[in-house]
C-alpha cells in the first residue's frame, strides 16, 4: 500500500497578481492598505513521482527519471484573506491566513482515521523592506515571512487530514518590479527554511528546505481589464528528515521497513517532503469600482500541460513527487 498524504498546499499564484502594488516588489505609502478576499477550490487527482516498482509491486527504486501516476482524489476549498499596510513609505506589513475544508480519499482508505478537517490553517505575518528605486529601472525589496502552524490541531498525518503540516517556515525573498506604459512585471528569487515538525515528539520530520523563483506580469488591457499571468519553479534542496519511530510507526499503512527503503517512500511519497514544481497561473481582473478590483484565476501544473501538448518537460525544472492539481479562484481585492 503506497499512500500519498499531501502536507503543503499551494496557495494561488494568480491572484498574487490583483495590483501591481500587492504581492510585488513595490511598498504601501503610509498609512495605505491592501486587502483580499479569496475563495477558491484545488483538486488533485495525480501526480509526478520518481518511485518506480518491480513486477510485484514493491519500490525498486525512489530516484526514477518523474512519471504520472494516479492518486485518489485530494480536494481543497478555502475561504481566505490576505492583507498589506504601510507601516512607514518603504516598510509594509504582510498578513494572510483562513478558513480550509480539506478532504483526502487517501486516508480513509487505508485506515480508521479521518479523511477530511476544516477550520482555521496557516497564518502567514511578514514584513517588506524597499531597499532600492532603481535597480534594473525599478524598485528592489527585501521580504521575510513566517509561516505559524498553531491555529489547528495536528494529528498522525498517516492516519489523519490535517489542515496544514505543522511546522513553522521562514522565507527570504528578494523582489525586483519594472513598470511599463501599459503593464508591470515582477522577478522573485528566494529561499525557504523548513522547521522539524516534533508535535508528535518522537514521531517527527523536517521538511526539505526550498529555492524559489518565479515571474510575473499584467497588461492594461483596457480602462476595466486586466490581464495577468505568472511562471514559478521551486527545487527541494534534498534535506529532508523522518525519524527512526516514525519510520517504524508506517508499518501500520503498509510500509515494511525492513524490506523497503521506508525513510524515502515517507520523505518523497506519503509525506510529501522533497517537492519540486514547474507551475503557472493566468489571471483576468475587472476593475468594478474606484480602487476595487474582481479577479478570476486558473493555476495548473505547467509540466503536466507541456506533457499533453507533445512539448515535454525541462529537465533540470521538472516537477517530481509533487501533485498534479489546478486551482480556480475569485478574490476581491480593495486598496484603502
Amino acid at each position: 500500500m503506497r499512500r500519498k498524504i499531501i502536507l503543503m498546499f499551494l496557495l494561488l499564484a494568480g491572484c498574487i497578481f490583483i495590483s501591481s502594488n500587492a504581492f510585488a516588489a513595490w511598498t504601501q505609502a503610509k498609512g495605505h492598505s491592501y486587502n483580499q478576499i479569496t475563495t477558491s477550490n484545488y483538486k488533485t487527482t495525480a501526480k509526478f513521482t520518481t518511485l518506480s516498482k518491480d513486477a510485484n509491486g514493491d519500490v525498486a527504486n525512489t530516484n526514477d527519471d518523474p512519471y504520472v501516476t494516479e492518486e485518489e482524489e485530494f480536494s481543497q476549498t478555502q475561504l481566505s484573506y490576505y492583507g498589506e499596510y504601510g507601516v512607514i513609505d518603504n516598510l509594509t506589513a504582510v498578513f494572510s491566513g483562513g478558513w480550509a475544508y480539506v478532504r483526502s480519499n487517501d486516508i480513509l482508505a487505508h485506515t480508521d482515521g479521518s479523511d477530511s478537517v476544516s477550520g482555521v490553517g496557516d497564518i502567514l505575518i511578514g514584513l517588506r523592506q524597499k531597499v532600492s528605486d532603481n535597480v534594473g529601472g525599478g524598485p528592489m525589496s527585501i521580504e521575510l515571512g513566517i509561516k505559524i502552524p498553531e491555529a489547528y490541531e495536528y494529528e498522525n498525518p498517516l492516519e489523519y487530514q490535517n489542515l496544514g503540516d505543522g511546522q513553522y517556515d521562514y522565507t527570504l525573498k528578494s523582489k525586483f518590479g519594472h513598470g511599463f506604459s501599459k503593464g508591470y512585471a515582477v522577478l522573485d528569487i528566494g529561499y525557504k527554511y523548513r522547521d522539524y515538525n516534533r508535535q508528535l515528539d518522537d514521531l517527527y520530520f523536517k521538511p526539505s528546505d526550498q529555492f524559489f523563483v518565479s515571474l510575473s506580469g499584467g497588461y492594461s488591457a483596457a480602462s476595466w481589464l486586466s490581464i495577468r499571468g505568472t511562471v514559478g519553479w521551486s527545487k527541494a534542496v534534498g534535506n529532508a528528515r523522518v525519524s527512526d519511530d516514525f519510520v517504524t510507526y508506517a508499518s501500520c499503512c503498509g510500509i515494511n521497513a525492513q524490506t523497503d527503503p521506508a525513510e524515502a517512500i515517507l520523505i518523497k511519497d506519503s509525506f510529501g517532503l522533497e517537492q519540486d514544481a514547474l507551475t503557472a497561473g493566468l489571471s483576468l481582473a475587472f476593475t468594478v469600482a474606484k480602487n476595487t478590483q474582481l479577479v478570476v484565476s486558473y493555476d495548473f501544473d505547467m509540466c503536466n500541460f507541456l506533457e499533453h501538448v507533445g512539448a515535454g518537460c525541462f529537465n533540470d525544472l521538472s516537477s517530481q513527487n509533487a501533485s498534479i492539481g489546478q486551482t480556480w479562484s475569485l478574490a476581491l481585492a480593495l486598496s484603502l
